[in-house]
């Protein structure tokens, strides 16, 4: 059978026989817990962004990562692909041009519609050919020679989280930079 707690007795300079058990009293347990909790408080500030993504880091790694995934696709399958962009509705998917140049949602999940996250936005998208846009519909092209559309897309959750996304047309190299940036103009 297993082992019982071990009493000790203990006799005292006046004389007192004392019981004592070997563990903690329920007083010393809280007591643990409530330092351990307020330790916890004072460093979760630094810790939240580990625990909890952060909705704009997470929007842009979405946004960019489907810039790469159309690129790539329009690379190997050798079709012509475009990342769709609405901006009222803050949503964006893939499309492959296919017959008589007609584009369709691609099947990947990447076809699907994304949204940003609540309070993320697209604040605007810049084609060098067509200009800046602030509303409706935008898009960037992805050809199969591995060029791409050149472009630089504004996100904005606040005035202090604003990240611009350029596509490069060599190669369609994506860059993503914190802040209100624009192509330097040659």
């Amino acid at each position: 059978m297993g082992k019982k707690a071990e009493r000790v007795k203990i006799r005292t300079s006046k004389g007192d026989l004392y019981k004592c058990s070997k563990g903690f009293t329920f007083v010393e347990l809280m007591l643990v817990l409530l330092l351990l909790g307020f330790i916890f408080l004072l460093t979760f500030p630094n810790f939240r962004e580990f625990i909890m993504p952060r909705d704009m880091k997470r929007a842009v790694l979405s946004f960019a990562g489907s810039l790469r995934y159309a690129q790539n696709q329009a690379a190997t399958t050798k079709h012509k692909y475009r990342l769709n962009i609405d901006i009222k509705e803050n949503a964006f998917w893939v499309t492959r041009e296919g017959e008589r140049g007609k584009f369709s949602r691609d099947p990947s999940s990447q076809g699907q519609i994304h949204y940003l996250p609540e309070g993320v936005i697209f604040l605007d998208v810049y084609h060098p050919e067509r200009g800046k846009v602030h509303e409706g519909a935008a898009y960037v092209e992805f050809w199969p020679t591995g060029w791409a559309e050149e472009c630089t897309i504004h996100l904005k959750k606040s005035e202090k989280e604003v990240f611009t996304i350029f596509v490069n047309p060599l190669g369609g190299k994506i860059e993503v930079a914190a802040g209100y940036m624009e192509r330097e103009k040659e």
